[in-house]
């Protein structure tokens, strides 16, 4: 399995979806699962949905990861060809000035470099200060609109650092940009391929979700259409187990030590609010322990972190919900940096999570 998820998450993390574009990634799962799925859809607003159903009967249960990545769109386009941008997402501004970029557009993808204001000329204030997106601009060595136009390029251009995954000396670390969120839906693909309907109970959706990055509204959509009993979120969780974090009492989360159980999640300052609900807790506990799988446990409120779990807890006629995530360095960069054995741990959780008979009743 470590190397199936492996190349999966090559293949995934290789498309370009910035939040609001996610197609193409839509279209490689769409690949990946037809024929072996009971039903796959994509909805209007681009979700996936593929199914499966239990040989024997039981709940209706939700999955979910999102397809989309943080990154850049074109806002115009300068007379001389520059591209002018900013951000879809969290993106960290800080590691983009001076990097290669991929830029999408209507005719495929045309390579681009991130210009930087000379050396030579910089003030001791602007060496002090980091350039920001909206002072950016990306030079695809063209001279006109015109030319960029012909390459397909113009306003609306997804852009994203060209970072392609990448082993480490030890291949076991992965560093890739869109770690977030492609990892678990690589882990959602493999285990759906591996599902049989003898093992399940019930029926299960997987939903490769859109625009989580810029909203965590959209599962809400999947949550009203589908109606499951409870929903499993899987996402990725930031590591506090470097130098710039106090490990302790910040982010006891560390690299290698196994997927987390996100007991709860509050964005700092927003009213954006969710516990997982302990039922859940409680299976996901229970099925790391039968699979030999390491894990950690984590309440993470106070600062900016939550997934679409927030989002559909009150969607529709409302689900019990719960977030797992694997952990990864350097979130929101271009060398999101994933351990292996975290992504197989969490592949075993998930798959005997589907599997489980789970009672959520709290009377």
């Amino acid at each position: 399995m470590k190397e199936l998820l492996r190349e999966r998450i090559k293949e995934l993390t290789s498309i370009i979806g910035v939040s609001g574009h996610e197609w193409d990634v839509a279209r490689a799962v769409k690949r990946a699962l037809e024929g072996v799925v009971d039903s796959i859809e994509v909805r209007p607003n681009g979700i996936l949905i593929a199914a499966k159903k239990g040989a024997r009967p039981g709940p209706r249960v939700m999955i979910s990861a999102h397809m989309d990545e943080v990154g850049y769109i074109v806002k115009a386009v300068s007379p001389e060809g520059f591209l002018f941008f900013d951000k879809i997402g969290g993106a960290t501004e800080g590691c983009l000035p001076g990097r290669r970029v991929l830029v999408k557009g209507e005719k495929g993808v045309v390579p681009g470099i991130v210009g930087v204001r000379a050396g030579h000329l910089l003030t001791p204030e602007e060496m002090a200060r980091p350039q920001t997106v909206r002072q950016s601009y990306v030079d695809i060595c063209v001279s006109s609109r015109e030319e960029a136009t012909v390459l397909g390029i113009r306003t609306g251009a997804q852009i994203v650092p060209d970072s392609p995954c990448t082993e480490m000396r030890d291949p076991d670390y992965l560093c890739t940009r869109a770690a977030d969120c492609r990892a678990l839906c690589a882990i959602l693909v493999e285990t759906m391929l591996k599902l049989r309907a003898e093992d399940l109970c019930g029926e299960v959706y997987a939903v490769f979700n859109i625009l989580e990055e810029s909203t965590v509204s959209a599962a809400a959509a999947a949550v009203a259409y589908l109606k499951p009993e409870y929903s499993l979120f899987l996402d990725t969780i930031p590591c506090g187990d470097v130098p710039d974090c106090d490990y302790a009492r910040e982010l006891p989360i560390a690299l290698g030590k196994g997927p987390v159980i996100v007991l709860s999640q509050q964005w700092a300052n927003c009213c954006r609010c969710v516990a997982s609900h302990p039922r859940l807790i409680e299976a996901l506990r229970a099925c790391a322990e039968e699979t030999g799988a390491h894990w950690q446990e984590f309440a993470f409120n106070g600062a900016g972190y939550i997934t679409d779990a927030v989002g559909a807890v009150f969607a529709g006629e409302g689900t019990a919900v719960a977030t797992f995530a694997v952990p990864r360095r350097y979130s929101h960069s271009p060398v999101e940096l994933l351990h292996l054995d975290d992504v197989v741990d969490a592949q075993k959780v998930v798959e005997a999570f589907l599997k489980r008979e789970i009672d959520l009743d709290m009377m």
